[in-house]
């Protein structure tokens, strides 16, 4: 059994009320997952006879998490989570009082955007900026970055802030509404993967418009071998369904003039584009999809390039479960990469951490499982690869291997 080394307390605040500091905190979940919107923490506290504590932790209150361990950062006070109540379970029996705050992109997935909301001639950042006027205000969001997440890894590993860097630069929408049941994410993230681009939210309130930077040097080590382990146990997954040996994609280009809008052919207006790696399977796996905004063949080619590089980051991964919430003086954190030695699941190499999840409590003390996948396969643009690790299984290294995309 391990011990509990790491310390927590929260902020919460609610309007017309002073913020309220909860230091007796008896144990607490935090997750960090570069894949999710609305990232959760979970805390239990003890309540008191006459409902004061309960009361002081309303539905929709703001959080603050900070987390400090003696190993990490000299003892400062990191924050780790920021976001909002959304589920509370209080027990009369055991004077308990179990909170769930998921971060501010709660607000993105559970929340329907205004019906038929347009915009003409605007990017994706200017959209997604709190200040045009299509996120609502009121939930609490600061701004918008398109940057490749350096400041919030920094931010979240308790260093000192640095500029954000910027993006490529973003084409322009020519029309964006809001159809009916669809979510402030259901509408950013159809335009995200035109720009192959991840959203969520930073530590610090920002949407988020990013993606990965693979070249850049691991921040921790994992082994299990004869000679050394510094985990307390490894599993390897891999599955097939996802793993495609040809993607195609189908879009539709409607104002082709009257000698190409052939009306004898049903898809003469069709333009498609695929993407091949016949490598990653012993036999073909083909998976096909429409898009209706493909409007020639190279951008088909680029989005079913897409589609086969996120199937094949989908395929495979290692789940870590190791002792406390840090390794080297850095916290454990998603986005981050990653050296691997497990010979009993022969894999070697270099890895990117998708997610963590920091555990602490009584009976085991603090524990953290990371999932790790392979890298460059949610790059910024459309065929650039970078310099691939070389792992360790030669099934493993012919899987990453690019394919040959083609339009037409």
């Amino acid at each position: 059994m391990g011990a509990q080394k790491t310390k927590a307390y929260l902020e919460v605040e609610f309007p017309g009320r002073k913020p309220w500091l909860i230091d007796e905190i008896k144990e607490f979940s935090y997750s960090s997952d570069m894949m999710a919107v609305g990232d959760q923490c979970s805390f239990t506290v003890v309540a008191d006879s006459k409902g004061d504590t309960l009361r002081r932790l309303p539905l929709g209150a703001l959080v603050r998490l900070r987390l400090n361990n003696p190993a990490v950062n000299r003892g400062r006070w990191t924050l780790k989570h920021l976001g909002r109540i959304v589920t509370r379970d209080a027990a009369v029996g055991d004077g308990t009082i179990k909170v769930v705050s998921a971060d501010l992109g709660w607000h993105l997935t559970n929340c329907h955007a205004p019906l038929y909301k347009r915009f003409r001639g605007l990017k994706l950042d200017q959209i997604a900026n709190p200040a045009r006027g299509f996120i609502d205000p009121s939930f609490g969001f600061m701004g918008v970055r398109a940057d490749q997440n350096a400041l919030n890894r920094r931010l979240k590993q308790g260093r000192a802030a640095i500029q954000a860097a910027q993006l490529k630069v973003l084409d322009t929408i020519q029309v964006f509404q809001v159809e009916p049941g669809e979510s402030f994410y259901d509408c950013l993230t159809r335009y995200c993967q035109r720009e192959n681009l991840l959203i969520n939210v930073s530590v610090d309130g920002y949407i988020q418009i990013w993606n990965p930077d693979y070249d850049r040097a691991p921040l921790y080590s994992f082994e299990c071998s004869d000679t050394r382990s510094n985990v307390s146990d490894a599993r390897r997954h891999d599955e097939a369904g996802s793993r495609y040996t040809e993607v195609v994609c189908v879009g539709e280009a409607l104002s082709l003039g009257v000698q190409l809008n052939d009306p004898n052919d049903p898809n003469a207006t069709k333009r498609r584009g695929s993407y091949k790696a016949p490598g990653v399977q012993p036999f073909t796996h083909r998976f096909t999809f429409g898009d209706g905004e493909m409007l020639d063949g190279q951008m088909a080619a680029a989005a079913a390039e897409w589609r086969w590089k996120r199937g094949l980051f989908d395929s495979h991964y290692i789940e870590v479960k190791a002792p406390d919430h840090y390794q080297g003086g850095n916290w454990y954190e998603s986005d981050e990469l990653t050296d691997v030695k497990f010979p009993g699941l022969n894999t070697e190499g270099r890895y990117y951490v998708q997610s963590v999840k920091c555990d602490s409590t009584v009976k085991d003390g603090d524990t953290t499982t990371l999932i790790l996948r392979w890298p460059y396969l949610l790059s910024a643009a459309y065929g650039e690869w970078g310099t691939r690790p070389q792992l360790g299984n030669p099934e493993d290294t012919l899987a990453l291997l690019p394919g040959i995309g083609e339009g037409q």
